[in-house]
């Protein structure tokens, strides 16, 4: 009833306990899925349809939190009845000041209307090219296949290939090498967007727009690590 008073009537925030049940979730969130005060303090993720799918990963963040004791964010897509959505999620750990224990997580949701908002926080050496034709008009001759889309978005928030080898297996449930990834970095999208390097390919995709446009096989539910 505290936190009611201080969380904004907008704002989505769910505090868990160790075992990640949920000891809070904020109006917002309680009046999208009909969680009353009886109900949702022996729910979990799972009983949160968007996120759901992610359920596993969110109590992987959470048991990570508190064994840090170090505030996570991450990009996360939710599926909301049917609409794709993007957040900033982050959590934060709850310490008991007399142990130094942690015995709970607060998890804060913040809307992304699209990556270009959140360009400067993901990058900041962006080159600057003189345009030379519309991001538009320059993306529709690059033709990408879906899991290059997928792993350009992924380079643009800085994911390491090793990383972006990890998420295109869990979202794509397969047993991707990163070998496999290496080579469709360096001997398909470097060519295509004509860049000596990574880095300049990233500053190019961002040139062209890339920052502000979804995957197409990202549908379901992510989340990404980011700090």
């Amino acid at each position: 009833m505290a936190l009611d008073m201080v969380i904004l009537p907008e704002q989505k925030t769910i505090v868990v306990n160790p075992e990640s049940l949920f000891v809070y979730l904020s109006p917002a969130i309680r009046e999208d899925y009909g969680l009353d005060g009886a109900d949702y303090r022996t729910a979990s993720y799972v009983d949160l349809p968007p996120i759901r799918q992610i359920a596993p990963s969110c109590v992987a963040e959470d048991n990570e939190c508190l064994t840090t004791l170090k505030m996570q964010q991450y990009i996360s897509l939710q599926n909301h009845q049917g609409e794709i959505q993007l957040f900033l999620k982050q959590k934060t750990p709850i310490v008991d000041p007399t142990s130094n224990v942690g015995v709970g997580v607060r998890v804060d949701f913040f809307p992304i209307y699209s990556l270009g908002h959140f360009k400067p926080y993901i990058n900041s050496h962006i080159v600057q090219y003189a345009p030379d034709a519309s991001e538009v008009s320059i993306r529709q001759k690059i033709e990408l296949t879906m899991i290059e889309e997928l792993i350009l978005f992924l380079l643009i928030m800085y994911v390491k290939p090793k990383v972006v080898t990890l998420h295109l297996n869990a979202i794509l449930h397969k047993d991707i090498a990163v070998s496999t990834v290496r080579n469709t970095i360096h001997q398909q999208l470097l060519r295509k967007f004509g860049a000596v390097n990574v880095e300049e390919l990233i500053d190019k995709a961002i040139f062209c727009g890339y920052d502000t446009i979804l995957p197409r096989i990202m549908s379901e539910q992510f989340s990404i690590w980011i700090s």
